[in-house]
């Protein structure tokens, strides 16, 4: 009772925003990774992802954006395919201009998706990520229950969020200008705290996972090790 008074007090309200960007919220987002700051942001979680303990295998970014995030990891690690889901049609299309124009369409496949209905197996995947996404979600337990289910029973997760800062930091954490400050502002402030966070993960049952902070950013992490049936590796054997 008394944590909870002292987190509203501390904390402003959460705003709720659509999972709905457009094409010119893409190229904000495509921009603002040149930036310095945002790039070793991403570099970080990219290297975050590939030590997680699986070296290779079908990889699934959930909220993936104009897809940078996933492109990236296919770009240091030869061993993994990706697909990475996003609720926007122009987001996903843009998505797939950038595959296209790093050379990995062959391995990157983007397609519309609802994060709380994945329409993929259950224990499917080796390594499943979201990078900035989660705020998006109107339900993010049901979002966390599905990636639970998708990821193979020895596969790895990896997380990351912005998060709500207190009254108090919440003016000096927009960095950006123009687009990228609105998208970047309205991102904060839906943003969850760390307590939430924990009750997500407990309500969607997530096993095996430890939730982090670092700076800005919060997160939810697990382990897992390489599976040496997957499709993947077999393939690659012939290959």
């Amino acid at each position: 009772m008394i944590s909870g008074f002292l987190s509203r007090l501390l904390y402003p309200s959460r705003i709720s925003i659509p999972d709905q960007r457009t094409v010119e919220d893409a190229d904000a987002l495509i921009e603002a990774s040149s930036l310095e700051e945002v790039s070793s942001s991403e570099e970080a979680f990219v290297q975050r992802a590939l030590q997680l303990g699986v070296e290779g295998g079908v990889l699934l970014d959930v909220g993936s954006g104009p897809g940078l995030i996933p492109l990236k990891i296919l770009w240091h690690s030869e061993g993994f395919y990706a697909i990475g889901i996003d609720s926007s049609g122009p987001i996903v299309e843009r998505a797939r201009e950038v595959a296209e124009s790093w050379g990995l369409s062959k391995r990157a496949f983007f397609q519309v998706g609802n994060p709380r209905g994945l329409r993929f197996k259950t224990a499917y995947f080796d390594l499943v990520v979201s990078h900035l996404a989660l705020h998006r979600f109107p339900d993010p337990v049901h979002m966390l229950t599905e990636i639970g289910r998708v990821t193979k029973t020895g596969g790895a997760v990896l997380i990351q969020d912005l998060r709500r800062p207190n009254r108090f930091r919440f003016r000096r954490a927009v960095p950006f200008t123009g687009r990228m400050r609105q998208i970047h502002e309205s991102s904060i402030r839906a943003a969850y705290t760390p307590a939430e966070l924990r009750l997500f993960v407990e309500r969607a049952g997530l096993q095996r996972v430890q939730i982090f902070e670092t700076g800005t950013h919060i997160g939810i992490e697990r382990r897992g090790t390489t599976d040496e049936q997957s499709w993947v590796r077999e393939r690659d054997r012939y290959l």
